[in-house]
């Protein structure tokens, strides 16, 4: 991609912009089918060491394709000097989440002395009016390694509003509604190199589920299979090396009845 890129993509944000409006959630009807093929322009805000300062600012941009709940593409990065970078992205959608990362560099022009790290993230699908958008902290990583850069947060919006809902009110999609913040999800160690623990809290008796997947959509581990569980707390340790993956980004889907929790789990090497 060429440089004229950070004109294009200032003149999109100009023009999403004086139509934006209040992000809202999506419909359980939407969540079934939503489509998220298509270009996205916003920002980038890098944070500096202390993780809560914006250090940076980038203009952001993704292309995307989904088949199913598994989406491919490409984003571009660009700085106020004009240096960018086209990598390659995949991720998954799970309830009204976008899980991704970053893995491959596709074409770039920058500093030789400069370092891109790739971005994962955890961002939430919203509409603003009839625009999708995609929005949430977005993590990043040295690409040999996987080991922690300073992350930041990302704010997109489509840029074009064709095709956002692809299936039919009577489609027999599996509905996956977004839960609650009460169940506390979460996974500690995380970052982890080879283990580390899900937990996550019941107000009342449930039959729960917990898997987790790699960024491509394939499952690594079912630690819960519909198990009937008490109200309570409850722990359960995850090992890498017993599900034999690589390092990258993983996600933890809770399924407790019909209701969908999720959380990114990135292992470093």
């Amino acid at each position: 991609m060429k440089k004229f890129t950070f004109t294009l993509a200032a003149s999109c944000l100009l023009f999403v912009s004086a139509q934006a409006g209040i992000p809202s959630s999506l419909t359980a009807t939407e969540i079934k089918s939503v489509d998220l093929s298509g270009k996205y322009v916003g920002k980038r805000h890098q944070y500096a060491e202390d993780h809560k300062t914006i250090m940076q600012t980038f203009e952001y941009e993704f292309e995307l394709k989904q088949s199913g709940n598994i989406v491919t593409g490409v984003s571009t990065i660009i700085k106020e000097n004009g240096d960018y970078a086209d990598i390659n992205l995949r991720g998954m959608i799970v309830g009204d989440k976008f899980y991704f990362e970053e893995y491959e560099i596709k074409n770039q022009a920058k500093d030789p002395n400069y370092v891109w790290c790739f971005k994962t993230g955890q961002l939430s699908i919203q509409k603003d009016g009839d625009r999708l958008k995609l929005a949430g902290p977005t993590d990043s990583y040295m690409a040999e390694y996987f080991l922690p850069c300073t992350g930041g947060v990302t704010d997109l919006t489509k840029v074009d509003n064709s095709n956002n809902f692809s299936l039919s009110e009577g489609s027999n999609a599996r509905v996956e509604l977004p839960g609650s913040s009460n169940v506390n999800l979460n996974v500690s160690p995380n970052p982890f190199v080879n283990n580390t623990s899900i937990s996550y809290s019941l107000t009342e008796n449930s039959a729960v589920t917990l898997e987790v997947f790699d960024i491509t959509g394939k499952r690594v581990a079912t630690l819960e299979n519909g198990s009937n569980k008490n109200a309570g707390s409850y722990t359960i340790p995850f090992s890498a090396q017993s599900s034999n993956i690589a390092a990258g980004v993983l996600i933890a889907k809770l399924t407790i009845d019909d209701k969908v929790y999720s959380s990114e789990m990135v292992q470093m090497k």
